[in-house]
């Protein structure tokens, strides 16, 4: 996911940075003017330290909030519990978050579940078509409210503690020709990032593994046709320039996690431990904010400014690709629970916490995580 070049969170922060921000509930939360849920401290000992480490270059959109966070920990703490923060995989890189975590080369840090294999296979629930919700910041609280029952024994079985899910926008369409009904894919070559070869399949689409780079030229000289991607990655790398039609779809989503090292939170004093544990899903929210939910309304000029052609397919038509994915989805949990993962209870439950979130507004969503924030049970 995350290479050599300018990764698309990182080219969306420039962007981001130029007209959207403004103060609101989670600038105020970061910034320490919302106190609510930060316990007494009363720990009198010498600070203690934990080391942070993410993959993020420094100009990705989740530093400057994951920064903000870690200075209001420091002063919520009244200096007594500071996080040292090593990004752009100076600390250990994306594919070894969960072993640097278990094995103490950090404390906490960012974790994807995608590159541990069957070993978590519920924490890739996302990665299934039409299963996350269109709002991120829902998606980011669904993630929090079922992570004790599905989420938590994977995380157990790879040494390290749940920390939180930080949902980005599910994946639509750029192409260089209208995309209205499901028939328009068939035969298209697509660039994708995080789509199964199932999905492509079922789609009719033929998957073409490209490095970010060189979605640009490829879609300029016909190496594919469209891009199944998130305004974060469209609009960074330009392809609005030669890709003229934009369908929105929410195919399949995708996301951050952090990971923490058990040990080391079961020895911070009771309260450094309650003020750690308590800001992890508030933080989470306002990263999905800002990668998913922000950037997407810049993103809106962007494409007006290029002349993109913006489609919203009719609900009918929405049904018909749902229908087409539904079986790839019914495969994927009828394959888990022949080993006895309850894959098709955990796509009931997000199903279910969709209907009661996603209608809420940011500040609602936001508000909720630092006010009634979910207790993991680790």
């Amino acid at each position: 996911m995350f290479r050599t070049a300018l990764h698309p969170l990182a080219a969306a922060a420039l962007l981001l940075a130029a007209g959207l921000a403004h103060a609101d509930l989670g600038d105020d939360w970061l910034a320490g003017k919302v106190s609510t849920g930060n316990p007494a401290i009363t720990y009198v000992g010498p600070p203690i330290e934990f080391k942070y480490g993410h993959p993020s270059p420094p100009a990705s959109l989740l530093v400057p909030p994951t920064q903000a966070n870690i200075k209001r920990i420091a002063a919520a703490s009244n200096g007594k519990l500071v996080i040292k923060e090593y990004g752009s995989g100076s600390l250990f890189g994306a594919k070894d978050g969960f072993k640097g975590i278990r094995t103490g080369v950090g404390e906490w840090g960012v974790c994807y579940p995608t590159y541990e294999g069957r070993g978590m296979s519920l924490s890739r629930v996302w990665e299934q078509p039409f299963v996350t919700p269109a709002n991120p910041m829902a998606a980011t609280r669904i993630a929090q409210e079922v992570a004790s029952k599905y989420f938590v024994p994977e995380f157990k079985k790879q040494g390290v503690g749940w920390g939180m899910h930080v949902a980005f926008q599910p994946a639509d369409i750029l192409s260089k020709k209208p995309i209205r009904k499901l028939e328009d894919l068939q035969g298209l070559k697509v660039g994708a990032q995080g789509m199964s070869p199932d999905v492509a399949r079922a789609l009719g689409v033929a998957l073409v593994n490209l490095p970010y780079p060189e979605l640009y030229t490829a879609l300029q000289q016909g190496v594919i046709d469209a891009v199944f991607w998130v305004d974060a990655g469209f609009i960074p790398f330009k392809l609005q320039e030669v890709a003229k039609h934009h369908t929105t779809l929410g195919v399949t989503g995708g996301g951050a996690w952090t990971c923490y090292n058990p040990d080391a939170v079961a020895k911070l004093p009771p309260d450094l431990k309650q003020l750690f544990l308590r800001g992890l899903e508030p933080s989470a929210m306002q990263n999905a904010k800002i990668s998913g939910i922000e950037f997407s309304a810049k993103a809106k000029e962007a494409y007006k400014a290029a002349n993109v052609e913006m489609i919203t397919l009719p609900p009918a038509e929405l049904k018909r690709f749902k229908d087409k994915l539904q079986p790839v989805v019914d495969a994927w949990a009828a394959d888990l629970e022949k080993d006895k993962m309850p894959a098709k209870a955990l796509l009931k439950d997000i199903q279910s916490l969709s209907a009661k979130y996603e209608s809420m507004s940011p500040d609602e969503l936001m508000k909720l995580s630092i006010e009634q924030p979910v207790a993991v049970q680790q």
